[in-house]
Order: structure tokens, then sequence, then C-alpha cells
């Protein structure tokens, strides 16, 4: 008798136990189904906490703990949550290394690598936004800007090299030249071996010869410079060094100066700058009124044409798109005018209304006028 009592309690636990696991298993499933059904849905952060909490039961069944990971992944991925995609989808893996759902993961994971490839290709930097402020003549925010990624702790030392670097030549085109001459000593003091150190220790010397002139823009307190303003009033000096370049071959020594920037600065916007001022001094001039002997082209045409063609041909080739392109062909096309050569000043004014490609422009419309009277 007893041992009949005895199995009639044991069966009774163990029904009492099956239907306390079947119990357990029909809420997991439960919440299975509801985390599916918030993520279908499109409530992704509550699914992604059902499928969390899913996953980190140690009662969930091992093929609910493999959907729950693997969604787990999914809405990361879906968040672009890259990071926490990976880490879940290679857990999964190390898992269930032979679950039909990783093929599909292999591809996402490729998916998501090609996505940072893009993503890093068009990553936008606080250099590049700076340099866009500077190249749209912002300088005030461009100043700012570069400061700040000189005082960031988080900027690489390139960065702050570069920052410093660019301060100084903005405040250098203002006409600041202490201050810029401050900046770059500090770039080359805290940041020696950067590139753009060793630029600036190379020109050091000769940028500093340019404050030989007052430039008083710096630090001056408003009380010094109302004491400044009154002494100015009464004082006839120039506050300039003066340069006596009578007898000396300006043209050649102009020239030696734009080459150097020509040289060193290839392909930039100093580049550019320095063939504009070249072709201008070789152009040259001799107007009567401004007290200055004929220089360039207009002292010494033969000498000075050949040279006026190859510069202009080096600009042409290094800066086709420069806006200065037609008026320097009207320029040389009015040289050969001016010499008499109308076979030549016909074939650079043919050129630049070549290069309207069909538009009415200033000189477009000029060159078309001065062909129809090539005389003097």
């Amino acid at each position: 008798m007893r041992k009949i009592l005895f199995l009639i309690v044991i069966i009774i636990i163990s029904n009492l136990l099956y239907s306390t696991e079947i119990s357990h298993r029909s809420n997991l499933l439960y919440n299975l189904e509801s985390a599916f059904d918030l993520y279908n849905h499109g409530f992704l952060d509550d699914a992604l906490e059902r499928f969390i909490i899913l996953y980190n039961n140690e009662r969930t069944p091992k093929e609910y703990k493999a959907e729950s990971l693997y969604m787990m992944g999914e809405i990361s991925y879906e968040k672009k949550d890259f990071n926490n995609a990976i880490a879940d989808w290679n857990n999964f893996k190390q898992k269930y290394p032979d679950h039909k759902l990783n093929k599909t993961i292999l591809e996402k994971l490729e998916n998501i690598k090609q996505a940072i490839l893009k993503e890093k290709k068009y990553e936008v930097s606080a250099l590049d936004i700076a340099n866009d402020y500077y190249r749209h003549d912002f300088n005030e925010i461009a100043k700012e800007k570069f400061l700040s990624i000189y005082h960031n702790s988080e900027s690489s030392a390139d960065e702050k090299a570069k920052a410093l670097y660019i301060v100084g030549q903005i405040i250098f085109e203002e006409g600041n030249f202490s201050l810029a001459l401050e900046d770059w000593e500090l770039l080359i003091t805290k940041f020696p071996d950067s590139e753009y150190a060793k630029q600036i220790a190379t020109i050091y010397s000769q940028v500093s010869d340019i404050v030989t002139f007052d430039s008083d823009r710096n630090t001056i307190t408003l009380v010094a410079r109302a004491y400044l303003q009154n002494g100015d009033f009464w004082s006839n000096a120039d506050r300039e060094f003066i340069i006596d370049s009578s007898w000396m071959p300006n043209v050649e020594i102009a020239i030696k100066w734009y080459d150097k920037v020509l040289k060193e600065f290839a392909n930039t916007p100093s580049a550019e700058v320095a063939y504009r001022r070249k072709l201008f001094a070789l152009l040259g001039s001799s107007n009567p009124d401004d007290n200055q002997k004929a220089f360039g082209l207009k002292e010494d045409f033969k000498k000075y044409i050949p040279v006026v063609l190859k510069t202009f041909s080096d600009f042409e080739k290094d800066f086709p798109k420069s806006a200065y392109m037609q008026g320097f062909r009207y320029q040389i096309a009015q040289a050969y005018w001016a010499e008499g050569n109308t076979k030549k000043a016909r074939i650079w004014l043919e050129r630049i209304i070549a290069n309207g490609k069909g538009k009415e422009t200033f000189y477009t419309e000029t060159a078309k006028a001065r062909l129809k009277n090539l005389k003097f």
C-alpha cells in the first residue's frame, strides 16, 4: 500500500513539474512572439529589450536564445549601431556555428564593412570644415574653428600643427604680421617635426623681414591707440622703410620671388597668385604719371615676350579654370597689337573668343570689337 501511495505521489509531482515546465516554455514563447510583434511594428527599442531579456534568461530554450541573439544583432544593424551588431553576430557564429542563419549573418557583416568604408570615405573632419570656411573667406569663423582644433585635446599633433599654420596664414593675410609670427613661432616650438613647422622654418627669416613697417593691429589697448593717433597727427613720418631701387633689375628680382612661390607651393592658391603677379610684372608699365620708368614688355618687348608666353603656358596648364585666363590672353593680344604685330594679335584675340565657348562675356565682346579694327 505504501509503495502504491509513493508511486502516486511521484506521478503527481512529475505531472506538476512537467506542467510547470510547459507553462514556463509557453510564457517564453509568448515573450518571443511579443518581441517579434513589437519589431514588426517598428518598436525597435522595446523589441530589443525583450530579445535581450530572453537571451539572458537561463531557462530560455536554445532555439529561442539563438533567435533572440540574431535579432539583437539585426535591430542594432537596422539602427546603424554597427559595433553592437558585429559583436552580437560574432557571438552568434561562435555559439551556433551550424545554424542556418549564419549565411545571412555573413552577408550582412559584409554590408556593414562596405557601409563603414563608405562613411570613412565621405567623413568630414573638423579640419575640412575649417578649411571650407577659410576658402570661402569667412575668416573670423575659420580662425575660431582652427583655434578650436588646436586647443582640442582629442586633436592629433598633425591636426594641431596644421591649425596653427593656417591661423597664422589668415592673420598674416589680414596684415597682423606680429601676431602671425607669434603663432608660427609656437608652431615651430611645439611641433618641430611637423611638415608645417618645417615649411615655416625655411622662410621664417624672410617673413620676419616683412614686419619692417608699422603694424599696429595686434595687442594695442584703446588708450595707447589714442595716444599713438595723437602723435601721428603731428608726425610727418611715413613709418615705412624706403628702398631705392634705381638701377636695379626690378623685373628679374620680382620674378625670382614669384618663382620661389611656384616652386615651393606648386598647385596651391599661393601659386595662382604668384603666376598672376609674375605676369603683371612681365607685362610691365610705362605710365608717365606714376614717376616710374618703363619695365617689362614696355621696356624691352623682344626680351620679355618669350618669358611672358612661357609663364602664361605654365599658368594655363596648372590653373586652366582660373578666372584670370581671359584677361591675360587679352593683355598678350594687346601687347602684340601695340608692337604692330597684327597677325599674332589676331591669333590671341581668336583664342579669347574660342575659350568663351559661345558665351558673350566682357573679354569675348572686347576681342570681337578689336578684331574689327586692328589699325592704330
